[in-house]
């Protein structure tokens, strides 16, 4: 019996846990993403924003939980 291999994890389903501001819209939900231009802590990044229904720009403002090591 062959084991099956566990898929990648989706976007939004890794990296560090983010505070972030849409640029769209300017709604702030938490966000994981490992694709951030710039500091963690202060940079942007592209995400969905179900408010403005598409992917948008996101400004982080603050790491809340870093990413898993393993």
């Amino acid at each position: 019996m062959a084991s099956k291999s566990r898929p990648a994890p989706g976007a939004g389903h890794v990296g560090p846990l983010l505070s972030a501001r849409c640029t769209g819209c300017g709604k702030t939900s938490e966000k994981r993403t490992t694709e951030i231009v710039g500091d963690a802590s202060s940079g942007s990044f592209q995400h969905v924003c179900h408010s403005c229904r598409g992917v948008t720009w996101w400004n982080a403002l603050a790491v809340l939980e870093e990413a898993d090591s393993a």
